[in-house]
């Protein structure tokens, strides 16, 4: 028996976010330039950058060391600490001492980075509501839900 990768839930979604990468490349392109995507910067800021930037600004309000970002990101301590070097170095954040313990620093967003994270909310927000579009809110949860089941799945 030949598998039908069509009818596969891991081809699927695959071939659905490859789609909706295409999408927002798209869209992007029509907006004008990222500037997380900025070819021709000599201090581009790399994906993993950016990120670290939208795991900071989802955590707002809170304070964020490094080890949380090594927690959350699931990456090195090394790969952490030169990654907030270039973030720094770039202008994306800045450090603070944490209010417990002078030794540990929190990482802050600068504005710059804000500005940014600003303007990726409302690029997310219209491809969100073009995503959704046709589909019924009754869809959407059963859609939720069996995502919620195949992670269980995997786990």
């Amino acid at each position: 028996m030949m598998i039908d990768h069509k009818k596969m839930i891991a081809f699927s979604i695959r071939d659905v976010s490859l789609h909706i990468g295409r999408y927002i490349h798209h869209e992007g392109q029509k907006e004008g330039k990222n500037p997380f995507e900025d070819k021709t910067a000599t201090d581009r800021v790399s994906r993993l950058q950016g990120m670290a930037v939208g795991y900071i600004y989802s955590h707002n309000g809170q304070q964020v060391i490094q080890k949380d970002m090594e927690k959350g990101m699931y990456i090195s301590k090394s790969t952490a600490s030169g990654l907030v070097q270039r973030m720094v170095k770039n202008g994306l954040i800045y450090t603070t001492p944490a209010e417990n313990d002078a030794r540990v620093k929190c990482l802050n967003l600068t504005n710059y980075a804000l500005d940014i994270m600003r303007e990726m909310d409302k690029r997310a927000i219209r491809t969100e509501a073009q995503l959704r579009k046709g589909i019924d809110d009754e869809d959407l949860q059963v859609f939720f839900k069996v995502l919620k089941q195949i992670k269980e799945n995997t786990k």
